[in-house]
């Protein structure tokens, strides 16, 4: 398995383990922040319902939908970020691997099924990795992206 992998795939099992949850805190305030604060010792922050963490990169073009969710987990180089935004439909997959090359990232791979799209893409600073898929519970298409600072020891 190659480094990029690596370094995406643990993240990502970490993230869509947690990314889920703060979906059930609805309109209580997020009490999950709170108790994963308590966990990791302040490692995490939960973007509030609609918006970015407040250190997601900006270097790292967005579509700009409905923000879902979104987190970040750890702290300085070791960060890594998860949002997921609500997309118009399976096309959507095209105009988000033409943000992240417009702002420098160069595509290491790609996929397409009918079911959405994946790629992940590099630049000197960071790694993201998107995947579109349909929300079959909500009836609308999403994409989410997994961004993590590009390892300089490597």
């Amino acid at each position: 398995m190659s480094t990029m992998r690596r370094r995406i795939a643990i993240p990502l099992a970490i993230v869509l383990a947690v990314s889920s949850v703060p979906v059930l805190t609805g309109c209580f305030g997020n009490p999950l922040q709170s108790a994963v604060n308590a966990a990791t010792g302040g490692k995490v922050n939960l973007g509030g319902g609609g918006t970015l963490p407040a250190d997601f990169p900006k270097a790292v073009p967005v579509y700009s939908g409905k923000v879902i969710s979104g987190l970040g987990l750890g702290s300085g180089k070791k960060e890594i970020w998860n949002v997921t935004v609500e997309i118009p439909g399976s096309d959507s997959g095209t105009k988000i691997k033409d943000q992240l090359t417009g702002a420098g990232f160069k595509v290491q791979e790609s996929g397409t099924s009918d079911s959405g799209d994946s790629l992940v893409a590099t630049s000197a600073t960071y790694g993201v990795l998107v995947v579109t898929s349909k929300d079959t519970a909500k009836g609308y298409w999403i994409a989410n992206y997994t961004v993590t600072p590009v390892d300089s020891t490597n």
